[in-house]
């Protein structure tokens, strides 16, 4: 291949996964904010193993999407957007009729955040090419 169809390829990526991102961040804030769908609360601790996955790939696809792809200051505020989602949509949750604020689902969140970035990280370092 050529340099400009590779130069193309790779920037329909990098589109590609910031849309897969937002996405994704737009389902978390309506699953977050709505009126719960099921009740999958089958056993103690159940909604925190949910939290916790959920930004666990929360985290990942934002590496994936932001990571060495963008200027380093909107990155950076981009991370710190995503670093006050779990707070966010916590805050949130304290104003729905359906929902209450918990330490400890931004507890899960943020653990499952670290996980993810920390993956993102071991994953980024085994198989990237640079």
């Amino acid at each position: 291949m050529d340099k400009n169809h590779t130069a193309k390829i790779k920037k329909i990526e990098n589109i590609f996964w910031k849309v897969v991102f937002i996405a994704y961040i737009a389902l978390i804030l309506y699953l977050s904010l709505s009126k719960p769908l099921i009740n999958y609360s089958t056993f103690k601790g159940e909604d925190k193993i949910v939290h916790f996955i959920s930004y666990f790939l929360g985290a990942d696809l934002f590496f994936t999407a932001f990571y060495k792809k963008t200027k380093k200051a909107y990155f950076i505020i981009l991370l710190i957007s995503f670093a006050l989602l779990p707070f966010i949509t916590e805050w949130l949750q304290s104003f729905t009729y359906y929902r209450t604020y918990s330490k400890f689902d931004m507890l899960a969140n943020y653990i499952g955040a670290v996980v993810g970035f920390l993956f993102f990280f071991l994953k980024h370092k085994a198989f990237s090419q640079e």
